[in-house]
Order: C-alpha cells, then structure tokens, then sequence
C-alpha cells in the first residue's frame, strides 16, 4: 500500500508559485540590507527614471556609504552617499573619515552635506552626479553596464579608495541588486 501525502502539503505545493516568493538567493540578503531596499526603493527607482542612474548602483553607493542607513553620517545628517559639504551651501556634518592618498589610508576631518530628508539625499546624489562635468561621461554608459558604472565613478574621483569599484560590485552580485527593480 502507497501513502498518500495529505491534501494541505499539496495545497501548499502549489500554491507558493502563486503567491510570488521570491527567488531564494534574493532572500538571504542581511536582513539590513533588505529593510534598508524594501523602505528606500521608492526613492531609487525615482532617481533612477530621473537621472538614469542604474538602481543597482543607486543601491550599491548608498549601501556602502551609509552601511544600509546605519552609519553615523545617515543617522545624524540623512547623507546615504557620502558626499563632503566642499562647494556646498547648506547645513554640513563634520566627522573623521578615511581618504587614500599617495598609497596610504589618512584619518581626516571632513564635513558632509547635510539633509533635512534621506529623500533629499537621493535627489542630490543625481543633482551631483548629473551637474559635474567629470560624471558627464557616466551617462554614456549602458544602465544594464554595471561594472562600467562601477569603474567609471572611481575614475571620475567619487571616492579615493582604490577598491571601490570592487566593493561596488561585491555588493550587486552578493545582494542581487540588479534583479531590484
């Protein structure tokens, strides 16, 4: 005599295509980084149709910056990529930071910009990117070239750190952040 499963595993069986679970790579993100994706990808997706900037490197940037909006500079100034208050007008938070220089790591105070809200901080990241003649070349660049996008903001002295680009792209394949949409 065979067994049977009961009728409720089948059920199950069947239904979970039906309920749209996601792919189970995706699931293993940190639950940080799913948090900080599920609540900011308004804004991504936003900026991204604004600037065309890709969303996997709008997430990628924003991640490493602000550690998935747990860093000291997201938490006290809703700056979620990093970018220093030098021809800025506006509120700044000063705080000491790491900067490569001539093959060495340099501790420095450095002031950043400062948002009333992380939304603002999303909107400028395209403001500055888009409004400097040194990214001009960034937006000739395929959206679906990630490592192209990655490379190109070192290139283009977004940050010193000479792993950058890696760190970059570590994050969109270990976190599936070109499948974020």
């Amino acid at each position: 005599m065979t067994k049977t499963l009961p009728p409720l595993f089948w059920m199950c069986f069947l239904l979970i295509p039906l309920l749209g679970f996601q792919d189970p790579a995706i699931t293993q993100r940190p639950w940080k980084v799913e948090r900080y994706i599920n609540k900011y990808r308004y804004l991504a997706v936003e900026l991204n149709q604004q600037s065309g900037i890709p969303i996997a490197i709008i997430f990628a940037v924003a991640g490493l910056e602000s550690d998935w909006g747990t860093s000291e500079l997201a938490t006290y100034s809703n700056n979620h990529f990093g970018i220093k208050a030098k021809d800025w007008e506006g509120p700044s938070y000063c705080k000491y930071t790491y900067e490569f220089f001539d093959g060495n790591w340099l501790q420095l105070m450095e002031c950043f910009r400062k948002y009333t809200f992380i939304k603002d901080s999303y909107t400028d990241f395209g403001n500055f990117l888009r409004t400097r003649d040194n990214y001009r070349l960034l937006f000739y660049i395929p959206q679906d070239n990630l490592a192209a996008w990655a490379w190109g903001l070192w290139d283009c002295k977004y940050a010193t750190d000479p792993e950058y680009p890696d760190k970059l792209l570590r994050l969109i394949e270990a976190y599936q952040l070109d499948k974020v949409n």
